[in-house]
């Protein structure tokens, strides 16, 4: 009985897969207590040296971990294990042991792998090593091993890449110190590696990233070395360096931040000297820089202060440096195609203090001009909002809006506005279909002029020809809406299509403004200083077609549970018509405007058809029109190894065509990723000019996965104009070297 419960605790010791796995349990993690089996040919205990054994095929279960060979031994003295011949220690989500011999102190776990490869698939890692002593805290020495990621079955000799080194250190949480090593492909030697850094684990680790290679018609070769750096759980950064052997060096970098819930941010930086042009052939700054950014914090309750920064040496810089130095897409969600057509920047610093029925805003801004000089900028430094909206016995909304700036600007006129808005509004229900609300708002703008400096004359003068002391303008807005909802339902079995409804919502709405005296004696900062006299209706009605479809197969008669459904959109018509009796408002001086058309069609959930258009109901020709299709695989991608997620792409069709009246923009805009197979997608976007019968952007990509999936390769095509530039891009990532989510897609 004594052996027996010996083996036991033989068992329950030995069979802890986060000792040799790299992974230690979670603190919550309720305590294991599947029954253990033990089967062998033969169990025998020695009384004198207090060890227990068994022997020949012994293979010993705990839920999903095994543990199996010839020989398994524990010192009850000691407290050591002893396995030996054909080890094997397998976890299905843990990892996994094979060894020639496995020794093992339990108390400390620590001890020797002889002749081992452990395999870690949640980081997708595989080790290999003559002798893998195990230290205390999830330490590792390898003497004569190798490492890789490849899906290669464990024979180091047909991986894609491996890295074979004569000492590997693995310390706490998975980072790797290399000596001596070199890299192989395919077990050939291609590069040695006297001293290096890697993570074998997700966590975010120091190090340097695989480096973009390309080569540009304008910028010459390009290589751009990105190193990152995991200060701490609350900090990292990325650090790039940037040659362009006919264009410049430079350097630009990303630091992001969250050191607690309440303050977040990301803050880029870029410097670029341009002297390599030579003094001949430089345009522009020799010495040009960018500084971007956002900032969000939570000061106290319902008290937030944010930052966006968006700053730039000189006009051209947006159109002909790399849009990597400015990290603008994650920073400001703008695109390549958005950047290169700028008007302006802006970069803002406030705060917003929230009440229950009230809101304060204090902000800066400052705009910099890339076309004219930023002399006649108007900066606003500062403006103050104040909202509060109240209701009066359920029925009535009061409300308040206070609006003042100081507009600057170092040439041309310059001041401060005060703008004083109260309202009141009363929305309404006619029986159960109608509904609408009548609103009322009121308007006091106060202008103060500080600056009389005419260089810049903007807008039209005074006979005097001069903006100058106080002004004011009082005028008052009137709004009335009117609308209903008429709906129906069909009930359906076509499939999964359960039920159709179809709703229309018919609208109407006036605004009266009067005519008030504002064109020749109030300067003109922004659309607020110009309100004109209205008299307008504005009506129109929006079709909407929605189904109801089942998830799950349908239920039969057997008294299984009811599906589950889900509803979706199908299709959408909406018409909207202006017409305002006392003033002209069309293109042939008729009082009706223009009409608009959006219309949207889903028949399936990767299907999307739109339109968009504006019809001169006079002229009976359309002045401007979009259309747009989209088409996605609905497939679910397959499974892959989970560092290669974020690199899969669904294939996935769509073009638009827009033009406007007179063919003064006729385009056409197409893209397509392909996946061509597991391992292969290709990507285009084109962009075509009507007008001058040619392409104005066309970029085309390719991506190859290797089968192994421990690699990726991205290349990239990039033809563009104004300016004109061709530029060939090129990344290679070995995936738990340096992945990271960037990619010449």
């Amino acid at each position: 009985m004594a052996v027996w419960k010996t083996v036991v605790l033989l068992v329950v010791l030995c069979v802890c897969p986060p000792t040799w796995a790299q992974e230690q349990p979670s603190p919550d993690q309720p305590e294991d207590d599947e029954q253990v089996r033990v089967k062998g040919d033969a169990l025998s205990y020695e009384e004198q040296s207090n060890v227990v054994s068994a022997t020949g095929n012994v293979v010993v279960t705990k839920g999903q971990t095994t543990l199996s060979a010839d020989k398994i031994s524990v010192n009850r003295d000691t407290n050591t294990l002893d396995a030996r011949g054909n080890v094997e220690l397998k976890d299905a989500t843990r990892g996994q042991v094979e060894a020639d011999a496995l020794q093992m102190e339990m108390e400390n776990e620590t001890g020797t792998i002889t002749n081992g490869v452990v395999t870690l698939p949640r980081n997708q890692y595989v080790l290999t090593g003559k002798e893998m002593k195990k230290s205390y805290g999830q330490t590792y020495h390898i003497e004569n091993g190798a490492f890789t990621t490849c899906d290669c079955d464990k024979n180091f000799d047909k991986a894609d890449w491996s890295i074979g080194a004569s000492t590997i250190d693995v310390a706490l949480r998975g980072m790797g110190t290399i000596r001596h090593g070199v890299l192989r492909v395919r077990g050939l030697p291609l590069l040695y590696v006297p001293y290096a850094f890697v993570p074998v684990n997700n966590d975010r680790q120091s190090g340097f990233l695989f480096p973009n290679y390309g080569f540009s018609s304008k910028r010459g070769f390009v290589w751009q070395q990105p190193f990152y750096w995991a200060i701490n759980k609350s900090y990292d950064a990325t650090v790039t360096t940037d040659i362009e052997t006919a264009a410049r060096i430079g350097a630009w970098g990303e630091f992001r931040y969250a050191p607690n819930e309440r303050t977040e941010g990301l803050l880029a930086a870029s410097y670029f000297n341009e002297q390599i042009r030579g003094p001949a052939t430089t345009k522009g700054p020799i010495n040009r820089w960018s500084v971007t950014g956002v900032h969000r914090q939570l000061l106290a309750q319902d008290f937030r202060a944010y930052g966006d920064f968006f700053f730039v040496s000189d006009d051209q810089f947006l159109r002909e440096i790399s849009h990597r130095a400015l990290n603008l897409k994650s920073a400001l969600e703008l695109d390549d195609w958005d950047l290169r057509t700028r008007r302006f920047t802006d970069s803002r610093a406030g705060g917003v203090k929230t009440w229950r029925n009230a809101l304060l805003r204090g902000e800066a801004r400052y705009y910099q001009d890339l076309l004219q000089n930023d002399d006649y900028a108007f900066q606003t430094l500062p403006r103050v909002q104040f909202r509060t909206q109240h209701v009066w016995k359920d029925r009535v909304e009061l409300g308040l809006s206070v609006d003042g700036a100081n507009f600057y600007r170092n040439k041309g006129y310059a001041g401060q506005r005060l703008d004083i808005a109260p309202s009141v509004a009363v929305p309404f229900h006619l029986g159960k279909y109608v509904y609408g609300s009548v609103k009322a708002t009121g308007r006091e703008t106060i202008y103060h002029m500080t600056s009389e400096d005419l260089e810049m004359v903007i807008p039209t003068l005074t006979e005097s020809g001069r903006l100058r002391g106080d002004r004011t303008r009082e005028t008052v807005q009137f709004q009335a809406e009117l609308g209903t909802r008429l709906s129906r339902v069909f009930n359906l079995h076509w499939g999964r299509l359960r039920q159709l409804q179809h709703v229309i919502e018919p609208q109407v709405s006036y605004s009266y403004v009067p005519a008030v005296h504002q064109q020749h004696d109030l300067p003109l900062y922004d659309s607020l200083d110009r309100i004109n006299r209205r008299n307008l209706f504005v009506y129109g009605f929006s079709n909407r077609v929605l189904g109801k479809f089942a998830t799950t197969p349908e239920a039969g008669a057997t008294g299984k549970p009811a599906v589950a459904t889900e509803v979706r959109e199908l299709a959408r018509l909406s018409v909207t018509h202006a017409y305002d009796p006392s003033r002209s408002i069309g293109r042939k001086k008729e009082h009706f405007s223009d009409m608009d058309i959006s219309a949207r069609l889903t028949p399936l959930p990767y299907t999307t058809f739109t339109l968009d258009s504006t019809y001169d109901v006079a002229r009976g020709d359309v002045t401007m029109a979009r259309l747009g299709a989209s088409l996605s695989d609905p497939r679910p991608l397959p499974a892959t190894a989970p560092l290669l997620e974020h690199v899969q792409r669904r294939t996935t069709l769509g073009v638009s065509y827009r033009t406007i009246t007179d063919r003064l923009l006729k385009e056409m805009n197409a893209y397509a990723v392909i996946r061509l197979n597991e391992y292969i997608t290709g990507a285009y976007f084109g962009r075509y000019d009507f007008n001058e019968k040619s392409f104005i952007g066309n970029r085309y990509y390719l991506r190859f996965i290797s089968p192994q999936n421990c690699w990726y390769v991205d290349l990239g095509l990039i033809d563009k104009v104004n300016p004109k530039e061709f530029e060939f891009r090129f990344l290679i990532t070995f995936v738990g070297l340096s992945s990271s989510n960037r990619s010449a897609f």
